[in-house]
């Protein structure tokens, strides 16, 4: 029998619109590599009774149920309280969790004290969980035949934990891990893909499709059981064919981790002349780690006499032709590269609004520019959307002009 899953969800955060609950997402997403799928999700405030009733109403219902949030020192982190009554199990210290919680401390020269040793309270029927990524371990319970996991609520902790701990589990109650493939695509929209992959052509009999659409980039998830593989390998030749040089990745990883390992496979260097992306950008290359060995610096020239300044864009050309034109962003890329003395350089200017846009030039105006040694190109991008969303998808295009200025020349 297939396993159901459900997640509960705790904090009063969550229901008051101060934090956006993003576990859901990431919970299914997990399950889909193991063919299961997240059944229903809860949301409890930070009380007692109503996490009881929600962990016991899960239980109820599911054969897996994950409860995230409420393991902290804090007072309303009453989550192992409610679950220990739904179990009858007693609340102990883990005297291994508090002695590791202790010695970060130490190493972070932060002040210790007793309240702490809260994070390292678990249920004494669990199986303690390790959290790579903070303080309060996870727990694995079983009950009545029923597995139940806490799970920490910061969302960098409870995916390390789901990672590390709870994927490995859930396979035991997985009938058969399903075939998967999972593409990443820059500079095209679901319905250029829709275009470009037609319902009747694609995926085929027995193979299933989800589409996931974020600014500048969509994934695409094809499924299917082993006994559909010849299938699932035909709409997997399909994408590679169709889409080619839009895909970026066949599994999912950031943009900026692709284009940080391009340029060092190649041995290239970058710097960057940001104006309308405000540093988005530089913020996006440094997230990866060893970025330094190929990300020379950036210059956030916003104003022109920082693009006068400090990239050597010609006063007149900006009289000319205005900030935000493709004569200004190739002369960013050609000035920030001349700066740095990188191998790539990259200009960005728009229009990322809500203001400053005219008939001529209207809000969502960009120019990107990549600029080596064999050359330079610019782009004109076109968008509409709120200005944060015109950052990110020109921030991701910049990113996979970069990726494909490398694939050339490499």
């Amino acid at each position: 029998m297939k396993a159901t899953v459900e997640l509960v969800s705790t904090g009063a955060e969550l229901l008051s619109g101060r934090t956006l609950n993003t576990h859901t997402q990431t919970l299914a997403r997990y399950l889909a590599e193991l063919g299961l799928e997240l059944s229903r999700e809860t949301s409890a405030p930070d009380d007692r009774i109503a996490i009881r009733d929600a962990v016991r109403d899960a239980l109820a219902r599911a054969s897996v149920v994950i409860v995230t949030g409420g393991l902290g020192p804090t007072s309303d982190d009453v989550t192992r309280d409610a679950v220990a009554e739904v179990v009858g199990a007693e609340i102990v210290l883990h005297t291994a969790t508090r002695e590791a919680i202790r010695q970060r401390y130490e190493r972070t020269n932060r002040i210790w004290s007793e309240k702490v040793s809260r994070h390292a309270l678990v249920l004494s029927s669990a199986d303690v969980l390790e959290n790579r990524a903070g303080l309060a371990p996870g727990e694995a319970i079983q009950w009545q035949g029923r597995r139940l996991f806490l799970l920490p609520g910061p969302p960098n902790e409870f995916e390390a934990v789901l990672q590390d701990h709870v994927m490995p589990r859930l396979k035991a109650v997985a009938d058969v891990l399903p075939l998967q493939r999972v593409f990443q695509v820059a500079g095209l929209g679901e319905s250029d893909i829709v275009r470009l992959l037609p319902e009747e052509e694609f995926p085929g009999p027995d193979v299933s499709v989800a589409y996931c659409a974020s600014p500048g980039l969509v994934e695409i998830r094809l499924s299917a059981l082993p006994s559909a593989a010849a299938v699932h390998a035909r709409a997997v030749a399909l994408v590679r064919e169709r889409l080619g040089e839009w895909v970026f990745a066949e599994q999912r990883v950031d943009l900026e981790t692709v284009v940080v390992e391009a340029l060092r496979a190649a041995g290239k260097t970058v710097a960057l002349a940001e104006s309308c992306t405000g540093g988005l950008l530089g913020h996006r290359l440094t997230n990866v780690p060893g970025s330094s060995e190929v990300f020379l610096g950036g210059i956030v020239a916003y104003a022109n006499a920082s693009k006068i300044r400090d990239l050597g864009v010609p006063a007149d050309l900006l009289e000319r032709e205005g900030a935000v034109s493709p004569e200004v962003a190739l002369a960013m890329a050609k000035g920030v590269r001349a700066r740095f003395g990188s191998d790539i350089g990259v200009g960005v200017t728009g229009i990322a609004g809500p203001s400053g846009g005219t008939p001529q030039k209207p809000v969502g105006l960009v120019y990107l520019s990549v600029a080596d040694e064999a050359g330079a190109k610019v782009e004109e991008l076109r968008m509409g959307g709120p200005r944060a969303t015109i950052k990110q998808t020109t921030s991701q295009r910049a990113l996979d002009m970069v990726r494909r200025r490398v694939a050339a020349v490499h």
